[in-house]
């Protein structure tokens, strides 16, 4: 296949080249890519039949967007919080629901009820006390009746007696002749005077919104636009939400860039040789073409790990492409012609190229069966990159070799061989050694670390912690039950040391409801004061309404009865009487618009008192429609809503009260049974995928110390992997595991080629099919270079992989040049048979003339003896 090959090289490189480019368009205007979505893993039976109720019964309830929304002035907050409440509302498209909790008629009717008894007894007993006001002022509901009344209240005052509650009404006239006088509208509220409103006078309001499923991003930056404008508003948001808009430039264009510079820069420098590196990275893209376009037909987005599923197809092929490369140069230097090095270069080194590309395919085998659907599609992606790349290395690599040979012979001797394979004194291979059996105690040690490993998400606490005195619902578990056994497992729920909060439907009613609505039944007694408007009086009469008007209130302000708060607004109401009579002529129709300011809500307080008395205790239905969605499904099953306390970590949380309410659902309880699922099935596929490298090493190499030599690094870098990943608290999640297992096959791979020189069979010790320990680091030093470009990524989970992974494959490269040599040397001593032929004294063209001189001399006493 080889000599077919190079023979047809024109045509197979022009051939690759035009299924690169058609396969490569194809997969980058279909394929879709996601870093931040979360890998698919099958949950069991029970977890998914519990969350597919709750998104079914309460669709969207664990997304939702909660707004603070807070001011200094009570009713600006209010009215902001309604507004904003109001534009999400109008959205239909990316909102199922907003509102803000606290306002709608329930409240409206209700608000009293939410007052301690003693406050409501006192309500009642100040309007009942008050009655005789209210009835003077609806009689007559205009300004000569209001003089009239002050007149009264002034003699009550001379004779040493103070009305209850008349500061309040004379403060709410004068506020409300004030802003007539500025020219606005400020009418008073009899209901809020007489104590029958209730209302809340709070400095902060929220807003609860609940987005369309899936539209998560898209509605958390129409909430942001909407609130841009207003002072005071800030936005807890959930995980779905949080992903920042992604920047293509930082995110792919620079990363891939960058990977291809360094990359090519790093094979360059290893081959030494151009050319050849042409042909691997031309290798390198077919099989990235072809895989993504695999990818593309399977019809599915890449996630959170499928995403990185470019170094797992690059790796076999860079492994494969380096041996060749390598072992084609060698050739070379030894005088061959290009046809002749590529058939050569693929007699000696195809079986080592492919067992390393079936090392991969063991690997991916391993996790193609797990029950994790994210990796096993990421893991048929990479075995048909296996495939392709043992196919390149019959056919594209020894044609591109050809194609891009020069005339001229390659350097006999690359630098790194000199450096790498020339003699070692004594002192170098003692202070090897010493390091070398530091390495091996370091990851001894590190062994104990791996128990305490963590496959998973790693669930990072809500920025800022859940506030529980709020609607804040982040990092809740949800509970679905019937009405009958709520208060059971409320009471069971609030024993559990990892609870913060529990709501349910039953907390958002009036507490002790009955004896409160008992006090209200007092109002019963009643008179109604509903104002009766007489005709207009003449001017006359209206200005001396108010000269008397203004006398009385001096009077009221100077009587010995009058209290500090009483005369205060009194003489408030003097200075606005005055401004109001002096900037114009008291004119019907101008003091007709202040009449309506002053009394036209009297009756609105009249009919509040009537209902108030006959009010009835309320019940869950009674409830907002808006807030009893959130807690009670069409179906009539309630939702308990349990908060973790602060402090207590998700997962911890999640755990608890799975043990102690088996019927959980939830976001928490979802990444705790995702998080066991993936430990679980890590751990079985690594295993298999381990046990599948050793078996298939000891068959390729049919040596037990070379078996050795290859597997002993990779144990060492899983050690090391554990003790990093434990001390600085780091999950390897999918992609990173992904990550690591092609990781692990590289090192593998590159350390089988450095056992198979020192201790594998013959046909791999023969010093013209040795490949020198540049081999062996040109995989994993380039697949570092084309990772480490992924850290400037903004997105975390991009940035951590491409970190994370080319430490690792760096420090697999340093395992692999230090471990198997020191290795070897010891083995060779504990069994002197065998010679360890890890350092050659002779160049490739002296070890060639050796052999042929050696394979000539024995021709010859052959000949010899024949004739004799």
């Amino acid at each position: 296949m080889a000599r077919f090959s190079a023979e047809n090289r024109m045509i197979l490189v022009l051939l690759y080249a035009v299924l690169a480019l058609v396969m490569g368009g194809a997969a980058a205007s279909v394929l879709r890519a996601d870093p931040d979505a979360r890998p698919r893993v099958t949950l069991d039976e029970n977890t998914a039949r519990l969350q597919a109720a709750l998104d079914r019964q309460f669709p969207g309830i664990e997304q939702t967007f909660l707004a603070l929304v807070e001011s200094r002035d009570p009713e600006t907050a209010r009215e902001q919080a309604l507004a904003l409440a109001s534009s999400l509302a109008n959205r239909p498209d990316l909102f199922l629901s907003a509102f803000v909790p606290g306002t709608g008629a329930f409240y409206r009717d209700h608000a009293l009820l939410f007052h301690d008894a003693a406050d409501v007894r006192a309500r009642v007993d100040q309007l009942l006390a008050m009655e005789p006001l209210y009835h003077a002022m609806a009689a007559a509901p205009d300004i000569l009746g209001f003089a009239a009344l002050v007149k009264e209240i002034g003699r009550a005052v001379e004779q040493g007696r103070s009305p209850p509650g008349l500061e309040a009404v004379l403060a709410a006239a004068a506020a409300t002749t004030e802003a007539q006088v500025k020219g606005m509208a400020r009418p008073v509220r009899w209901t809020v005077l007489a104590g029958l409103d209730g209302d809340v006078a709070s400095q902060r309001w929220y807003v609860l919104a609940v987005p369309q499923p899936g539209a998560e991003r898209q509605a958390a930056a129409l909430a942001r636009q909407a609130s841009d404008g207003m002072q005071g508003v800030s936005w807890l948001w959930p995980r779905r939400a949080l992903t920042a808009t992604p920047s293509p430039m930082r995110d792919f264009v620079v990363p891939a860039a960058l990977s291809v510079f360094l990359s090519l820069l790093l094979l360059a420098a290893l081959l030494g040789s151009f050319r050849q590196t042409l042909a691997v990275m031309l290798a390198c893209a077919v099989t990235l073409a072809a895989t993504a376009a695999v990818a593309a037909a399977m019809g599915r987005p890449l996630d959170g790990a499928t995403w990185s599923f470019a170094l797992a197809v690059l790796a076999p092929v860079i492994v494969a492409g380096a041996m060749l490369a390598i072992a084609y140069g060698q050739c070379r230097a030894r005088g061959l012609s290009a046809v002749q090095s590529v058939m050569l270069s693929a007699q000696r080194q195809g079986g080592l190229v492919s067992t390393a590309i079936l090392l991969f395919a063991g690997v991916w085998v391993a996790w193609a069966v797990r029950q994790l659907p994210s990796l096993s599609q990421f893991a048929m992606i990479a075995l048909v990159g296996c495939a392709v790349a043992w196919l390149l290395a019959m056919t594209l690599l020894p044609a591109a070799f050809a194609l891009f040979s020069p005339m001229r012979e390659e350097e006999p001797r690359h630098w790194l061989d000199e450096t790498l394979d020339g003699p070692l004194s004594r002192h170098a291979r003692n202070a090897m050694d010493v390091l070398a059996m530091l390495v091996l105690a370091a990851a001894l040690f590190c062994a104990i670390f791996l128990p305490a490993m963590r496959f998973g998400e790693r669930q990072l606490p809500s920025a800022p912690p859940p506030l529980l005195e709020t609607p804040d619902s982040r990092g809740a578990v949800h509970i679905l039950a019937p009405p009958g056994r709520v208060p059971d497992l409320v009471a069971g729920l609030a024993k559990l040391p990892e609870v913060g909060a529990i709501r349910t439907a039953s907390q958002f009613l009036p507490p002790d409801a009955a004896p409160k609505v008992a006090e209200l039944r007092r109002l019963r007694d009643l008179t109604p004061f509903d104002p009766v408007y007489r005709d207009p009086p003449e001017e006359d009469a209206l200005r001396q309404a108010f000269a008397d008007l203004e006398e009385q209130l001096a009077t009221i302000a100077s009587g010995p009865a009058t209290s500090e708060a009483l005369r205060d607004a009194a003489l408030r109401l003097r200075r606005a009487v005055q401004l109001y009579a002096s900037a114009a002529p008291p004119a019907a129709e101008r003091v007709a618009e202040l009449e309506r300011a002053l009394f036209a809500s009297l009756g609105e307080a009249s009919a509040s008192a009537r209902r108030l008395a006959t009010l009835r205790e309320p019940q869950v239905a009674d409830l907002d429609p808006r807030l009893l969605a959130r807690f009670v499904s069409p179906a009539g099953e309630w939702r308990i809503e349990v908060m973790p306390r602060n402090g207590v970590g998700q997962l911890s949380f999640a755990a608890a009260l799975r043990r102690a309410v088996p019927e959980s659902a939830g976001e928490p309880v979802v990444a705790l049974v995702r998080n066991e699922m993936i430990h679980h099935e890590t751990i079985l596929a690594l295993a298999a995928a381990l046990v599948a490298a050793a078996v298939l090493l000891l068959a390729a190499l049919r040596s037990i110390k070379a078996w050795v030599l290859s597997l002993a690094p990779a144990a060492a870098l899983v050690t090391f992997t554990a003790a990093v990943t434990v001390s600085l608290g780091i999950w390897l999640n999918a992609a990173m595991l992904a990550g690591a297992s092609a990781a692990v096959a590289v090192l593998i791979a590159s350390s089988m080629m450095v056992a198979a020189r020192l201790a594998g069979p013959e046909e791999f010790r023969k010093p013209q099919s040795r490949l020198p320990v540049r081999a062996a680091l040109l995989a994993p030093v380039v697949l570092a270079g084309a990772v480490a470009p992924l850290a400037v990524s903004s997105r975390p989970a991009v940035a951590e992989f491409g970190a994370v992974l080319a430490l690792l494959l760096v420090m697999a490269a340093l395992l692999c040049v230090l471990i198997v040599p020191a290795l070897a040397r010891w083995l060779d001593r504990l069994s002197p048979g065998d010679e360890a032929l890890f350092r050659s004294r002779r160049s490739p063209r002296q070890e060639t003339e050796a052999v042929l001189a050696s394979t000539t001399g024995v021709a010859a006493r052959t000949n010899g003896k024949t004739r004799e």
